[in-house]
């Protein structure tokens, strides 16, 4: 059933609750406010209105906003003389309302205060509420009692909005209903009408209840103007109102005056919002050039920028489009704002994932583009880190700081010999040139194609990163090789004399310095102000971009998590409101099976009208190409590994360990190729295979790699339109660069996360105007859960069981990858010398027993990728 058809039957369903409820006589006063005299004051009908001033007919209108507000209103209807009749209402979830009466002559008058207090609850797509009514002041004359008031709301789309009230009294069956319903034909704020009806007691329906229209345009931006009429209770006359609204500084005022059928002024009411429920006006403070320039500070101190975080009690995690939604808004704010000449970042002791880090810098230099000015402190920088640091106008070290420039390298640890010496064998089924995922094991030194496709690793990371620098701080295109090549280790006084930074510094000197330096000063992070998303500008819930992350290697439930994510990714197809999808691939690959049920489920959302723009993280290599390949469009980083489309497996087995260990072992068996699965067991470290493959099993083994090579092949030449000889040119296991693999059409360009939701945005043709909300998944973890029990290291990186390593924590730590893992492991190094990332690798291959995998070795990404700690 869908959303629309449930908010209708739950719509009818309130309605018909709430008239069955009252049984009083129509001609009966009413001994609580009347909705037909005492509502002029709102500018249209109350789910039109919405915000805290509706509540006292409908309280569900307290949520219709985006978030807590005050309204006051007052007529200059005089009895008594002063300020006769007036109102105040605010909150949202929990609000309060008062509404002052003054009734009788002047020479005998008397006030009522009708109080109300209520809870509301919803979202854009529609809210309930509930409230509790009681009166003060001299009732015995104008009776009033105690009574309950419900309300709903419903805003399925961005034409209409209805709304569904009753007030039913707690001492008697007196009731009072009003339905109102909203539409804007134009789908915008530029047009509204409205109409409500009102029903009192056992009045019958649409026979002798009372009906009011109205209609409002907005021809400018914050001003709004308006008529309403609604017949008079007794008679078949109409009173009118026309309203005109200003929305000024986040404050809106509204005046009404009310005209009887004859064109007599009865009264004028104003209404005083506070902050106004729509966007307006925004007048500069014209005394503004007198007042010091600032710089807005952004201390990122001992972050690490990862792509999720956990909600409450983090803080050492910077989620990056958390971060990415900040700047951007800074940003906007910093354009309309000549006072603000730039942004500070202390960056001491921050790290992240590589393509965010370069994320991060192209974000900087828009507001370098924007005439900002880009400073940034820092203590001990490493290659990645001043590579983002480097675009800084300005860049401070610490006195006791320093700058690491090694140079790069992708070293690799061969383990044939150690598996020879323990008594373990090892077949590489291996049939493409660069697919050099199992030569840990099998070799015993680098093979040329892998010779090859590393170095070109090698090369263009180093190429980035000295570019990125030598670049924006204006320096010899040799200078930053000078460096690598002749101190490597640079304390800041080297870095400062050869140009690589600007000054010797700490943080808290960075105010002084602004003052003296800059005639400027460093202002208050309260100084943003937080973006709103007003409900009233456009109804109904908002559109939606989710963005997945497939983050680790490709597993079914860890990992990428083929199985969930799948899942989601199909739900998706089916969601109205979801426009397009940002699938965030950084995995260097693994089963081939969750990759293709993640593969599959992109061509279900392309199918269904709905762009998946896939964003690549570090790595996106193998399997997690795969999930790439059928995007409607690939995004990439200069820094990312990608390509490696290629199939390989191997097989570990006992070639004499057993033995050693004085190990023996029988079996029966039926079925030929049976006791090739006939497992031996091995005390505290697992099980291994008993034999190696003879030529049979190894031509079948053959056989289902090339023909998963060729599935590969072609599955890549239909989702990327590309010639299937071309695609093998490139394949056969090549790991390639984010721009070698755009040149070669396995990628389309460059761009991160922001550019991805930008595109996906313009790719579902959404308006400038629709509201589209980012939801992230998979969804974010409250906290992290604290580790009662003492971690024990595993007893060797044989182990394929249970008791020594958790590989879904081990890969999901070494590619940064499962959200779901709180950190990578603390103790790295199972065993003294031997990689863990190689004896990981094996694992899986053994773990596979022998299915072909599509995976690259975690040891084919730079150290520096994969050994800062973060989730």
């Amino acid at each position: 059933m869908s959303q629309r058809l449930n908010l209708r039957l739950r719509t009818g369903f309130f309605l018909l609750t709430l008239m069955a409820l009252g049984s009083a006589h129509a001609d009966q006063p009413l001994p609580f406010a009347d909705y037909r005299t005492e509502s002029w004051h709102l500018p249209q009908s109350p789910a039109v209105t919405a915000g805290p001033v509706g509540a006292l007919f409908n309280p569900a209108t307290w949520a219709m906003t985006d978030q807590s507000m005050m309204d006051f209103w007052w007529n200059d209807r005089s009895i008594a003389g002063g300020l006769d009749n007036y109102g105040l209402a605010f909150g949202r979830s929990l609000g309060f309302s008062v509404n002052s009466r003054t009734l009788g002559t002047r020479e005998d008058s008397y006030r009522i205060y009708d109080y109300q207090v209520g809870l509301s609850s919803g979202n854009r797509a529609g809210t309930f509420g509930l409230a509790y009514r009681w009166a003060h002041g001299e009732t015995h004359r104008t009776p009033r009692e105690k009574a309950l008031a419900l309300g709903f709301i419903g805003r399925a789309s961005r034409f209409t909005t209805l709304g569904v009230s009753g007030v039913l009294s707690l001492e008697s069956r007196n009731a009072q209903y009003v339905l109102d319903l909203g539409v804007r034909p134009l789908g915008r704020d530029w047009l509204t009408l409205f109409a409500d009806y009102t029903i009192n007691n056992d009045d019958a329906l649409f026979k002798t209840g009372t009906w009011g229209l109205g209609l409002e345009i907005r021809p400018l931006r914050g001003l709004q103007l308006g008529f309403k009429t609604r017949e008079q209770i007794q008679g078949d006359d109409w009173d009118y109102a026309f309203t005109a609204g200003l929305t000024l500084n986040g404050l809106n005022a509204t005046v009404m005056p009310r005209y009887t059928s004859g064109g007599d002024l009865a009264s004028t009411s104003y209404l005083v919002r506070s902050p106004a429920p729509g966007p307006g006006l925004e007048l500069k403070n014209p005394l503004a050039f007198l007042e010091p320039t600032t710089y807005y500070p952004i201390n990122l101190e001992n972050r690490v920028l990862t792509y999720q975080k956990y909600r409450y009690f983090d803080d050492t995690h910077v989620a990056w489009l958390d971060l990415l939604r900040f700047l951007d808004r800074l940003l906007e704010q910093m354009k309309d704002d000549p006072r603000m000449e730039g942004i500070a970042l202390n960056l001491a002791g921050f790290r992240g994932r590589p393509s965010l880090l370069w994320e991060f810098r192209s974000k900087l230099e828009e507001f370098q583009a924007a005439g900002k000015e880009v400073i940034i402190h820092a203590d001990r920088l490493g290659q990645s880190t001043y590579y983002l640091a480097a675009v800084a106008d300005h860049l401070s070290l610490d006195p006791q700081g320093g700058l690491a420039l090694p140079g790069l390298v992708l070293s690799r640890s061969y383990l044939r010999g150690t598996m020879e010496k323990l008594g373990l064998g090892f077949q590489e089924h291996r049939y493409f040139k660069y697919k050099s995922a199992a030569e840990t094991a099998s070799r015993y030194d680098m093979s040329p194609a892998d010779r090859e496709q590393r170095q070109r690793v090698v090369d263009v990371i180093y190429d980035t990163f000295a570019q990125g620098a030598t670049s924006a701080r204006d320096l010899p295109q040799g200078a930053y090789d000078q460096a690598v090549d002749e101190l490597g280790q640079l304390s800041p006084r080297e870095a400062l004399d050869r140009g690589l930074i600007d000054a010797i510094g700490r943080w808290d000197d960075f105010g002084s310095w602004l003052g003296s330096e800059r005639g400027a000063r460093l202002g208050s992070p309260a100084m943003l102000q937080p973006q709103r998303r007003f409900y009233d500008q456009v109804w109904g819930p908002a559109l939606k971009i989710p963005v997945v992350y497939a983050v680790g290697e490709c597993a079914m439930d860890s990992g990428i998590r083929g199985r969930a994510t799948s899942r989601y990714l199909r739900q998706l197809a089916g969601d109205p409101n979801v426009v397009a999808v940002v699938l965030r691939a950084d995995s260097p690959g693994g089963d081939p099976l969750p990759s293709d049920l993640v593969a599959d489920a992109v061509r279900k959302l392309k199918k269904a009208g709905k762009p998946v723009i896939i964003s690549q993280g570090d790595v996106a290599a193998s399997g997690g190409y795969w999930i790439s390949m059928d995007g409607s469009t690939i995004l990439t980083t200069p820094l990312t590994l990608t390509g490696s489309i290629g199939v390989i497996s191997g097989w570990v087995w006992d070639d004499g360990l057993a033995e050693k260990m004085g190990i023996t072992a029988d079996l029966v068996s039926k079925g030929r190729h049976a006791d090739l699965y006939a497992n031996v067991n091995f005390p505290f470290l697992g099980q291994l295979p008993r034999r190696p493959m003879n030529d049979q099993e190894l031509a079948r083994v053959e056989n289902l790699i090339r023909g998963m090579y060729d599935d590969f092949l072609t599955a890549v030449a239909t989702g990327r339109n590309l010639d299937r000889d071309h695609v093998h040119e490139v394949a056969q296991g090549r790991v390639w660069m984010g721009e070698d693999a755009i040149r070669h059409g396995l990628c389309d360009q460059l761009g991160g996360l922001g550019d991805a939701l930008a595109l996906a945005r313009s790719q579902a043709k959404v308006p400038d105007h629709r509201l589209v909300e980012f939801v992230e998944y998979p969804p974010r973890k409250l906290f992290a859960m604290p580790s009662l029990l003492p971690r024990l290291p595993g007893l060797g990186w044989l182990n394929v069981g249970n008791l020594g390593w958790d590989l879904e924590k081990m890969v999901a730590g070494v590619f940064q990858g499962d959200s779901a893992a709180a950190t990578p492991p603390s103790e790295p190094q199972v065993l003294p010398g031997i990689d863990p990332w190689d004896s990981t690798f094996i694992q899986q291959l053994s773990l596979q027993r022998g299915q072909p995998l599509m995976a690259l070795p975690p040891d084919a990404v730079p150290e520096e990728w994969r050994t800062w700690q973060g989730k």
